[in-house]
């Protein structure tokens, strides 16, 4: 394992917050300079600095949203000079967006306090990597220590002929996966739970066929012979929609909290499937709307992506369209 980057910038200044500044600029320009996309998060979280508005809300004011809603993943980008009036604006840390640099992320994560769990996600990493035949251990690659005690592992993708997005616990429990429609934060960004840093400075090595195996999704079932036929999202019945299951989920209080995300990820599954709806806007908009239970702790957002996947998969059955 080599020596992981100390990172360094040319924009430093003599305060340690200058400093840091001045990193996540060089950073970010690095990330690109490797081919991957980057966009701003918001100083000291996880979430997007941009775009300001969810789907629901979007009327087309902002110039990125002109020919319809543009999210963080079409906004990342590898432009030197976007990446530079971005960061020197203010401390943004650092997001990945996995799908356009052709990246899957395999993240593991650690127990919750409490929780009854009987093994890390490491652990059980390593117990499925030991049960493959023929895979002593994991290539290396990037990777990266999260402030929870977990670990992202990059690897590349452009070399396989189908798409990979997200799972949760797929490959096992407390493991998740980023892939198209999906993004990381990188080093150095810090959020109030610690700071994530890189742990091995090695290339992204190519994802093992075994895992690309696994993780390839199952051919969805025959839908119904009747046409589906595809609206746009900016139809004011699929806005209503968006906003209803949004606030639905918004506004669930303790106790119903997690059956009320996946009831609304079954509604906006169906519209998913019949191609009324993509899977990154109902993802984003149900991510945005249960953001303030993930703060509070409600669930954490790994534990908000299974069941959004899950609400998606059961309302897959039933395909319909917006019109």
């Amino acid at each position: 394992m080599s020596t992981p980057t100390r990172w360094t910038s040319t924009h430093a200044g003599s305060t340690a917050a200058e400093h840091h500044h001045g990193a996540l600029l060089a950073t970010a320009l690095e990330y690109a300079a490797r081919g991957w996309h980057v966009f701003p998060l918001i100083p000291g979280s996880k979430r997007p600095a941009t775009p300001r508005h969810a789907a629901t809300d979007c009327d087309g004011s902002d110039p990125w949203c002109r020919g319809g809603h543009t999210g963080w993943e079409q906004r990342a980008t590898t432009d030197p000079d976007r990446i530079t009036r971005a960061w020197t604006t203010a401390p943004y840390g650092v997001g990945i967006a996995c799908g356009p640099s052709g990246l899957l992320v395999i993240d593991t994560d650690t127990p919750k306090p409490g929780a009854t769990a009987a093994a890390s996600g490491e652990e059980t990493l390593a117990s499925l990597v030991a049960a493959h035949d023929g895979a002593a251990s994991l290539p290396e690659t990037w990777t990266v220590a999260t402030p929870s005690g977990g670990v992202h592992r990059y690897y590349t993708t452009e070399h396989l002929t189908t798409t990979l997005g997200n799972t949760a616990g797929r490959l096992g429990a407390l493991i998740d996966t980023r892939g198209t429609g999906g993004y990381v934060v990188a080093p150095p960004t810090t959020t109030p739970a610690g700071r994530y840093d890189g742990t091995a400075d090695a290339e992204a090595a190519p994802l093992p066929a075994w895992l690309v195996q696994q993780l390839t999704p199952r051919p969805a079932a025959p839908s119904s012979p009747r046409e589906l036929r595809p609206v746009t999202h900016r139809s004011a019945y699929l806005r209503a929609v968006l906003t209803k299951e949004a606030a639905h989920v918004s506004e669930a209080t303790e106790g119903g909290r997690n059956h009320a995300l996946f009831a609304a990820a079954c509604c906006l599954g169906e519209l998913i499937a019949g191609g009324s709806l993509t899977d990154s806007d109902a993802t984003a908009t149900l991510l945005d709307a249960c953001a303030g239970h993930i703060a509070n702790g409600a669930f954490t957002e790994a534990e908000a992506w299974a069941t959004v996947r899950s609400g998606f998969r059961r309302g897959a059955s039933k395909p319909r369209t917006a019109a």
